[in-house]
Protein backbone atom coordinates (compact mmCIF):
# COMPACT_ATOMS: atom_id res chain seq x y z
CA UNK A 1 0.00 0.00 0.00
CA UNK A 2 3.13 2.06 0.21
CA UNK A 3 2.36 3.53 3.70
CA UNK A 4 6.83 2.88 4.51
CA UNK A 5 7.18 5.88 3.85
CA UNK A 6 4.13 7.98 5.99
CA UNK A 7 5.42 5.28 8.94
CA UNK A 8 9.33 6.30 8.88
CA UNK A 9 8.35 10.00 8.80
CA UNK A 10 5.79 9.49 11.30
CA UNK A 11 8.39 7.82 13.04
CA UNK A 12 10.86 10.70 12.51
CA UNK A 13 8.76 13.13 13.66
CA UNK A 14 7.40 11.70 16.41
CA UNK A 15 9.58 12.52 19.96
CA UNK A 16 8.80 9.76 22.71
CA UNK A 17 7.04 6.78 22.93
CA UNK A 18 6.68 5.31 19.88
CA UNK A 19 5.73 1.87 20.55
CA UNK A 20 1.85 2.60 19.61
CA UNK A 21 2.67 3.89 16.25
CA UNK A 22 4.51 0.95 15.23
CA UNK A 23 1.96 -1.79 16.49
CA UNK A 24 -0.31 0.03 14.91
CA UNK A 25 1.80 0.26 11.89
CA UNK A 26 2.56 -3.68 12.63
CA UNK A 27 -1.29 -4.29 12.43
CA UNK A 28 -2.74 -2.58 9.76
CA UNK A 29 -0.06 -4.25 7.68
CA UNK A 30 -1.13 -7.71 8.83
CA UNK A 31 -4.85 -6.77 8.29
CA UNK A 32 -4.37 -5.72 5.27
CA UNK A 33 -2.37 -9.11 4.40
CA UNK A 34 -5.37 -10.86 5.21
CA UNK A 35 -7.97 -8.53 3.19
CA UNK A 36 -5.36 -9.34 0.02
CA UNK A 37 -5.22 -12.60 0.52
CA UNK A 38 -8.82 -13.48 0.95
CA UNK A 39 -9.06 -10.85 -2.29
CA UNK A 40 -6.52 -13.17 -3.90
CA UNK A 41 -8.60 -16.32 -3.11
CA UNK A 42 -11.65 -14.84 -4.61
CA UNK A 43 -10.17 -14.20 -7.65
CA UNK A 44 -8.10 -17.05 -7.94
CA UNK A 45 -11.63 -19.12 -7.55
CA UNK A 46 -13.86 -16.73 -10.25
CA UNK A 47 -10.78 -16.76 -12.97
CA UNK A 48 -9.44 -20.04 -13.09
CA UNK A 49 -11.46 -23.33 -12.81
CA UNK A 50 -7.93 -25.49 -12.46
CA UNK A 51 -8.28 -26.75 -9.23
CA UNK A 52 -4.34 -26.71 -8.63
CA UNK A 53 -4.40 -23.25 -9.38
CA UNK A 54 -7.01 -22.68 -7.15
CA UNK A 55 -5.05 -24.85 -4.01
CA UNK A 56 -1.94 -22.77 -4.70
CA UNK A 57 -3.69 -19.24 -3.85
CA UNK A 58 -4.95 -20.69 -1.08
CA UNK A 59 -1.04 -22.15 0.15
CA UNK A 60 1.44 -19.28 -1.13
CA UNK A 61 -1.14 -16.92 -1.09
CA UNK A 62 -0.41 -16.82 3.09
CA UNK A 63 2.70 -14.82 1.71
CA UNK A 64 0.98 -12.14 1.30
CA UNK A 65 0.49 -11.41 4.90
CA UNK A 66 3.76 -12.81 5.81
CA UNK A 67 5.49 -10.04 3.53
CA UNK A 68 3.12 -7.73 4.96
CA UNK A 69 4.25 -8.57 8.80
CA UNK A 70 7.78 -8.87 6.94
CA UNK A 71 7.40 -5.23 4.95
CA UNK A 72 6.19 -3.54 8.07
CA UNK A 73 9.41 -4.69 10.43
CA UNK A 74 11.61 -3.68 7.73
CA UNK A 75 10.11 -0.14 7.63
CA UNK A 76 10.52 0.40 11.39
CA UNK A 77 14.17 -0.96 10.90
CA UNK A 78 14.60 1.51 8.12
CA UNK A 79 13.15 4.34 10.64
CA UNK A 80 15.77 3.28 13.58
CA UNK A 81 18.85 3.32 10.76
CA UNK A 82 19.12 -0.57 11.53
CA UNK A 83 18.99 -1.95 8.00
CA UNK A 84 21.74 -3.86 8.26
CA UNK A 85 19.25 -6.44 10.11
CA UNK A 86 17.30 -7.14 7.86
CA UNK A 87 19.72 -7.53 4.56
CA UNK A 88 20.95 -10.17 7.24
CA UNK A 89 17.74 -11.85 7.67
CA UNK A 90 16.63 -11.44 3.98
CA UNK A 91 20.19 -12.81 2.65
CA UNK A 92 19.10 -15.98 5.42
CA UNK A 93 15.52 -16.42 3.34
CA UNK A 94 17.20 -16.45 0.21
CA UNK A 95 19.79 -19.00 1.08
CA UNK A 96 16.93 -20.80 2.42
CA UNK A 97 14.56 -20.44 -0.53
CA UNK A 98 17.48 -21.58 -2.38
CA UNK A 99 18.28 -24.70 -0.30
CA UNK A 100 14.43 -25.57 -1.01
CA UNK A 101 15.11 -25.17 -4.96
CA UNK A 102 18.23 -27.15 -5.13
CA UNK A 103 15.95 -30.54 -3.90
CA UNK A 104 14.65 -30.01 -7.92
CA UNK A 105 18.08 -31.01 -9.10
CA UNK A 106 18.07 -33.92 -7.08
CA UNK A 107 14.67 -35.48 -7.59
CA UNK A 108 11.69 -33.87 -9.10
CA UNK A 109 8.62 -32.93 -6.47
CA UNK A 110 4.96 -31.31 -7.45
CA UNK A 111 4.50 -27.57 -7.51
CA UNK A 112 1.98 -27.76 -4.16
CA UNK A 113 4.59 -29.85 -1.65
CA UNK A 114 7.44 -27.31 -2.92
CA UNK A 115 4.91 -24.06 -2.52
CA UNK A 116 4.24 -25.90 1.12
CA UNK A 117 8.36 -25.90 1.66
CA UNK A 118 8.44 -22.09 0.53
CA UNK A 119 5.58 -20.83 2.89
CA UNK A 120 7.78 -22.69 5.64
CA UNK A 121 10.61 -20.80 4.44
CA UNK A 122 8.90 -17.58 4.81
CA UNK A 123 7.47 -18.19 8.45
CA UNK A 124 10.82 -19.04 9.80
CA UNK A 125 11.63 -15.35 8.46
CA UNK A 126 8.74 -14.26 9.63
CA UNK A 127 9.90 -15.27 13.06
CA UNK A 128 13.40 -14.54 13.04
CA UNK A 129 12.05 -11.06 11.81
CA UNK A 130 10.44 -10.83 15.12
CA UNK A 131 13.27 -12.02 16.95
CA UNK A 132 16.22 -10.23 15.54
CA UNK A 133 14.78 -7.73 13.66
CA UNK A 134 12.66 -5.88 16.35
CA UNK A 135 14.80 -7.13 19.77
CA UNK A 136 11.91 -8.96 21.14
CA UNK A 137 9.23 -5.77 20.87
CA UNK A 138 7.25 -7.45 18.80
CA UNK A 139 5.96 -11.01 18.34
CA UNK A 140 2.62 -12.89 16.84
CA UNK A 141 0.52 -13.05 20.39
CA UNK A 142 1.60 -9.14 21.24
CA UNK A 143 0.34 -8.24 17.31
CA UNK A 144 -2.58 -10.38 17.33
CA UNK A 145 -3.24 -8.84 20.95
CA UNK A 146 -2.79 -5.44 19.79
CA UNK A 147 -6.53 -4.05 20.19
CA UNK A 148 -6.95 -1.89 16.13
CA UNK A 149 -9.93 0.24 15.95
CA UNK A 150 -11.76 0.74 12.74
CA UNK A 151 -10.97 4.29 13.28
CA UNK A 152 -7.51 3.61 13.82
CA UNK A 153 -7.52 1.36 10.60
CA UNK A 154 -9.54 4.43 8.53
CA UNK A 155 -7.00 6.85 9.76
CA UNK A 156 -3.46 4.58 8.59
CA UNK A 157 -5.13 3.90 5.60
CA UNK A 158 -7.32 5.75 4.12
CA UNK A 159 -6.37 9.04 5.31
CA UNK A 160 -3.22 8.03 3.68
CA UNK A 161 -4.57 7.60 0.50
CA UNK A 162 -1.83 9.51 -1.37
CA UNK A 163 0.78 6.71 -0.63
CA UNK A 164 -1.18 4.00 -1.88
CA UNK A 165 -1.87 6.57 -5.47
CA UNK A 166 1.68 7.37 -5.14
CA UNK A 167 2.76 3.71 -5.71
CA UNK A 168 -0.42 2.56 -7.71
CA UNK A 169 0.60 4.92 -10.44
CA UNK A 170 4.21 3.52 -10.85
CA UNK A 171 3.02 0.19 -10.82
CA UNK A 172 0.94 1.22 -13.61
CA UNK A 173 3.46 3.62 -15.27
CA UNK A 174 6.34 0.43 -15.62
CA UNK A 175 3.66 -2.44 -15.85
CA UNK A 176 1.23 -1.05 -18.83
CA UNK A 177 4.28 -0.89 -20.97
CA UNK A 178 4.04 -4.81 -21.31
CA UNK A 179 0.60 -4.53 -22.60
CA UNK A 180 0.94 -1.84 -24.93
CA UNK A 181 3.74 -3.88 -26.86
CA UNK A 182 1.70 -6.89 -27.20
CA UNK A 183 -0.92 -4.61 -28.21
CA UNK A 184 0.78 -2.75 -30.88
CA UNK A 185 4.32 -5.17 -31.97
CA UNK A 186 5.18 -9.04 -31.84
CA UNK A 187 5.69 -11.29 -29.20
CA UNK A 188 9.23 -11.29 -29.53
CA UNK A 189 9.16 -7.34 -28.93
CA UNK A 190 7.48 -8.16 -25.76
CA UNK A 191 10.71 -10.80 -24.74
CA UNK A 192 13.00 -7.78 -25.67
CA UNK A 193 11.65 -5.24 -23.43
CA UNK A 194 10.67 -7.92 -20.58
CA UNK A 195 14.75 -8.69 -20.65
CA UNK A 196 15.94 -4.91 -21.16
CA UNK A 197 13.23 -4.01 -18.03
CA UNK A 198 14.82 -6.82 -15.88
CA UNK A 199 18.27 -5.37 -16.65
CA UNK A 200 17.31 -2.09 -15.69
CA UNK A 201 15.50 -3.26 -12.68
CA UNK A 202 18.51 -4.43 -11.31
CA UNK A 203 20.48 -0.97 -11.83
CA UNK A 204 17.61 1.11 -10.60
CA UNK A 205 17.33 -1.18 -7.30
CA UNK A 206 20.79 0.01 -5.99
CA UNK A 207 19.42 3.36 -6.07
CA UNK A 208 16.07 2.87 -4.26
CA UNK A 209 17.91 0.84 -1.56
CA UNK A 210 19.96 3.77 -1.11
CA UNK A 211 17.42 6.20 -1.36
CA UNK A 212 15.29 4.28 1.34
CA UNK A 213 18.28 4.42 3.41
CA UNK A 214 18.92 8.33 3.60
CA UNK A 215 15.14 8.81 3.71
CA UNK A 216 15.12 9.04 7.29
CA UNK A 217 18.40 11.03 7.24
CA UNK A 218 15.86 13.71 5.55
CA UNK A 219 12.90 13.27 8.10
CA UNK A 220 15.36 13.55 11.10
CA UNK A 221 16.88 16.81 9.51
CA UNK A 222 14.00 18.46 8.44
CA UNK A 223 12.06 17.24 11.54
CA UNK A 224 14.63 19.47 13.61
CA UNK A 225 14.22 22.33 11.03
CA UNK A 226 17.48 21.87 9.61
CA UNK A 227 17.51 23.13 6.18
CA UNK A 228 20.87 24.10 5.25
CA UNK A 229 22.41 20.20 6.46
CA UNK A 230 19.69 19.06 4.48
CA UNK A 231 20.57 20.74 1.40
CA UNK A 232 24.42 20.38 1.77
CA UNK A 233 23.46 16.07 1.98
CA UNK A 234 20.89 16.62 -1.57
CA UNK A 235 23.48 17.87 -2.81
CA UNK A 236 26.05 15.52 -2.04
CA UNK A 237 23.85 12.07 -2.78
CA UNK A 238 22.48 13.96 -6.04
CA UNK A 239 25.66 14.24 -7.35
CA UNK A 240 26.76 10.29 -6.53
CA UNK A 241 23.32 9.09 -7.90
CA UNK A 242 24.19 11.40 -11.08
CA UNK A 243 27.93 9.62 -11.23
CA UNK A 244 26.05 6.32 -10.31
CA UNK A 245 23.58 6.39 -13.30
CA UNK A 246 26.38 8.24 -16.18
CA UNK A 247 28.44 5.47 -15.41
CA UNK A 248 26.17 2.70 -15.73
CA UNK A 249 24.34 4.30 -18.87
CA UNK A 250 28.18 4.64 -20.33
CA UNK A 251 28.64 0.76 -19.09
CA UNK A 252 26.03 -0.40 -21.04
CA UNK A 253 26.36 1.67 -24.15
CA UNK A 254 29.78 0.21 -24.46
CA UNK A 255 29.22 -3.41 -23.88
CA UNK A 256 25.84 -4.18 -23.81
CA UNK A 257 26.68 -5.73 -27.30
CA UNK A 258 28.84 -8.43 -26.32
CA UNK A 259 27.38 -9.34 -22.83
CA UNK A 260 23.99 -9.37 -23.84
CA UNK A 261 23.87 -11.90 -26.35
CA UNK A 262 26.28 -13.93 -24.19
CA UNK A 263 24.22 -14.03 -21.18
CA UNK A 264 20.66 -15.10 -22.63
CA UNK A 265 22.05 -16.20 -25.60
CA UNK A 266 22.04 -15.23 -29.83
CA UNK A 267 18.31 -14.78 -29.92
CA UNK A 268 17.99 -11.86 -27.57
CA UNK A 269 20.73 -9.84 -29.72
CA UNK A 270 17.64 -7.94 -30.70
CA UNK A 271 16.98 -6.95 -27.27
CA UNK A 272 20.41 -4.78 -27.35
CA UNK A 273 19.23 -1.41 -28.92
CA UNK A 274 16.18 -1.44 -26.77
CA UNK A 275 18.22 -1.71 -23.36
CA UNK A 276 20.52 0.56 -24.65
CA UNK A 277 17.56 2.87 -25.56
CA UNK A 278 15.65 2.49 -21.79
CA UNK A 279 19.01 2.91 -20.14
CA UNK A 280 18.78 6.61 -21.14
CA UNK A 281 16.18 6.91 -18.60
CA UNK A 282 18.57 5.95 -15.78
CA UNK A 283 20.48 8.91 -16.50
CA UNK A 284 17.82 10.51 -14.78
CA UNK A 285 15.64 7.97 -12.70
CA UNK A 286 18.48 7.93 -9.00
CA UNK A 287 17.89 11.60 -8.73
CA UNK A 288 14.16 10.95 -9.69
CA UNK A 289 13.63 8.28 -6.50
CA UNK A 290 15.91 10.53 -4.80
CA UNK A 291 13.68 13.86 -4.95
CA UNK A 292 10.60 11.74 -4.50
CA UNK A 293 11.72 11.16 -1.36
CA UNK A 294 12.86 14.27 0.48
CA UNK A 295 9.70 16.03 -0.88
CA UNK A 296 7.70 13.39 1.03
CA UNK A 297 10.06 13.77 3.85
CA UNK A 298 8.82 17.54 3.71
CA UNK A 299 4.97 16.49 3.40
CA UNK A 300 4.86 17.12 0.46
CA UNK A 301 3.08 13.80 -1.32
CA UNK A 302 0.46 15.56 -2.83
CA UNK A 303 2.82 16.79 -5.11
CA UNK A 304 4.68 14.07 -5.40
CA UNK A 305 1.10 12.69 -6.42
CA UNK A 306 0.26 14.61 -9.01
CA UNK A 307 3.73 14.37 -10.65
CA UNK A 308 3.10 10.39 -10.48
CA UNK A 309 -0.01 11.04 -12.11
CA UNK A 310 1.23 13.59 -14.95
CA UNK A 311 4.42 11.37 -15.81
CA UNK A 312 2.05 8.52 -16.30
CA UNK A 313 -0.35 10.28 -18.58
CA UNK A 314 2.89 11.21 -20.85
CA UNK A 315 4.15 7.91 -21.14
CA UNK A 316 1.27 6.50 -21.94
CA UNK A 317 -0.06 9.65 -24.15
CA UNK A 318 3.45 9.02 -25.58
CA UNK A 319 3.36 5.16 -26.24
CA UNK A 320 -0.04 5.23 -27.47
CA UNK A 321 0.50 8.09 -30.50
CA UNK A 322 3.79 6.99 -30.83
CA UNK A 323 3.06 3.50 -32.13
CA UNK A 324 -0.09 4.26 -34.09
CA UNK A 325 2.73 5.93 -36.45
CA UNK A 326 5.53 4.40 -35.88
CA UNK A 327 6.09 0.31 -35.05
CA UNK A 328 9.34 -0.12 -32.83
CA UNK A 329 10.21 -0.09 -29.26
CA UNK A 330 12.24 2.91 -29.35
CA UNK A 331 8.44 4.66 -29.12
CA UNK A 332 8.10 3.07 -25.87
CA UNK A 333 11.55 3.55 -24.87
CA UNK A 334 11.97 7.72 -25.33
CA UNK A 335 8.57 7.85 -24.50
CA UNK A 336 9.00 6.86 -20.72
CA UNK A 337 12.94 8.29 -20.74
CA UNK A 338 11.08 11.72 -21.98
CA UNK A 339 8.28 12.01 -18.92
CA UNK A 340 10.73 11.28 -16.72
CA UNK A 341 13.11 14.04 -17.74
CA UNK A 342 9.72 16.01 -17.52
CA UNK A 343 9.34 14.58 -13.69
CA UNK A 344 13.04 15.89 -12.93
CA UNK A 345 12.61 19.10 -14.27
CA UNK A 346 9.15 19.73 -12.12
CA UNK A 347 10.96 18.62 -9.42
CA UNK A 348 13.63 20.48 -9.76
CA UNK A 349 11.64 23.78 -10.05
CA UNK A 350 10.28 22.57 -6.68
CA UNK A 351 13.40 22.12 -4.60
CA UNK A 352 14.44 25.42 -5.78
CA UNK A 353 11.43 27.27 -5.12
CA UNK A 354 12.02 25.00 -1.42
CA UNK A 355 15.34 26.26 -0.93
CA UNK A 356 17.01 22.94 -1.07
CA UNK A 357 18.40 23.28 -4.72
CA UNK A 358 19.94 25.99 -6.95
CA UNK A 359 19.14 27.17 -10.64
CA UNK A 360 23.18 26.53 -10.87
CA UNK A 361 23.11 23.11 -9.61
CA UNK A 362 20.18 22.06 -11.88
CA UNK A 363 21.89 23.49 -14.75
CA UNK A 364 24.91 21.72 -13.91
CA UNK A 365 23.53 18.51 -13.52
CA UNK A 366 21.76 18.94 -17.27
CA UNK A 367 24.82 19.94 -18.67
CA UNK A 368 26.87 17.21 -17.29
CA UNK A 369 24.75 14.40 -18.11
CA UNK A 370 24.05 16.13 -21.96
CA UNK A 371 27.68 16.54 -22.80
CA UNK A 372 28.90 13.30 -21.40
CA UNK A 373 25.66 11.53 -23.64
CA UNK A 374 26.05 13.32 -26.40
CA UNK A 375 30.18 13.05 -26.99
CA UNK A 376 29.78 9.33 -25.72
CA UNK A 377 27.50 9.04 -29.07
CA UNK A 378 29.60 10.93 -31.12
CA UNK A 379 32.76 9.00 -30.83
CA UNK A 380 31.08 5.59 -30.38
CA UNK A 381 31.31 4.58 -33.84
CA UNK A 382 34.89 5.68 -34.72
CA UNK A 383 36.88 4.31 -31.79
CA UNK A 384 36.85 0.67 -30.04
CA UNK A 385 34.12 0.28 -27.25
CA UNK A 386 36.62 -1.11 -24.77
CA UNK A 387 39.29 2.24 -25.00
CA UNK A 388 36.44 4.29 -24.84
CA UNK A 389 34.68 3.49 -21.58
CA UNK A 390 38.13 3.84 -19.60
CA UNK A 391 38.46 6.68 -21.06
CA UNK A 392 35.23 8.64 -20.39
CA UNK A 393 36.14 7.28 -16.88
CA UNK A 394 39.47 8.95 -16.26
CA UNK A 395 38.50 12.17 -18.68
CA UNK A 396 34.91 12.88 -17.29
CA UNK A 397 34.24 11.02 -14.30
CA UNK A 398 37.31 11.43 -12.54
CA UNK A 399 36.91 14.76 -12.15
CA UNK A 400 33.27 14.31 -10.83
CA UNK A 401 34.35 11.69 -8.50
CA UNK A 402 36.93 14.37 -7.38
CA UNK A 403 34.12 16.79 -6.33
CA UNK A 404 32.19 14.59 -4.86
CA UNK A 405 34.83 13.80 -2.36
CA UNK A 406 35.76 16.98 -1.65
CA UNK A 407 32.37 18.07 -0.96
CA UNK A 408 31.75 15.09 1.58
CA UNK A 409 35.29 15.90 3.20
CA UNK A 410 33.88 19.35 3.56
CA UNK A 411 30.43 17.92 5.09
CA UNK A 412 32.08 16.15 7.41
CA UNK A 413 34.81 18.69 8.57
CA UNK A 414 31.74 21.04 9.28
CA UNK A 415 30.31 18.40 11.16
Amino acid sequence: MGLGHWFIREYGYISGDKSNLIFSFAKNQTVLGLIFYVVNIVLAFTIYPNEQIRILSIIFGTNIIFDNIIYAIKNLNVAKFQQKKSALIMAFDGFLRLLVCSVLFIFPISLIPLSICMVIVRLITVNIFFQIGTNGLLDMSKLWNYKLSLNNFKDNVFINWKFVLIVGSAIIFWRSATIIISKYLSASEVANYEVSYKIFSIFTLISIVASTTIYPKFVHLLAATNLKEAKKMYSIISLSFSIFGLVSYLFIQSFASFWIPYIFGQKYAFAVDCIKQMFLTLLVYPTVFLQANLLVAMKKEKLDMYLNFLVLVLNLTGCLIGLRYFKSLSVVNLSIFGSFVVFHVIQNILLIRLKLNTVRNALAFYGFIAIAVIGHKAILNEINSSIIFPAFLLFFISPAVFLLWKMVKTYLNEK
